[in-house]
């Protein structure tokens, strides 16, 4: 499993504070692709997988390269 931290923040807590930010509905989207709830709620030890993360973002319609800049500031 690759697990992705960037800087001080990781990509899990930054999109699961996007999908806060944004008003969606965690569970939805954990539903439509089959992630688990818990590692879209922030706050966890548990990071996504690649694998999720690409999907989060063409779901979420959001560039990696966003994610990898505002964590990098």
């Amino acid at each position: 499993m690759v697990v992705l931290f960037l800087k001080k923040r990781n990509v899990s807590e930054w999109i699961a504070d996007y999908i806060k930010e944004e008003g969606l509905s965690a569970k939805e989207i954990a539903f439509r692709l089959k992630i688990p709830e818990a590692k879209l709620k922030g706050g966890r030890e548990e990071s996504l997988s690649a694998e999720e993360f690409l999907a989060l973002c063409s779901y979420l319609r959001i560039m990696p390269e966003r994610i990898r800049e505002e964590l990098e500031r």
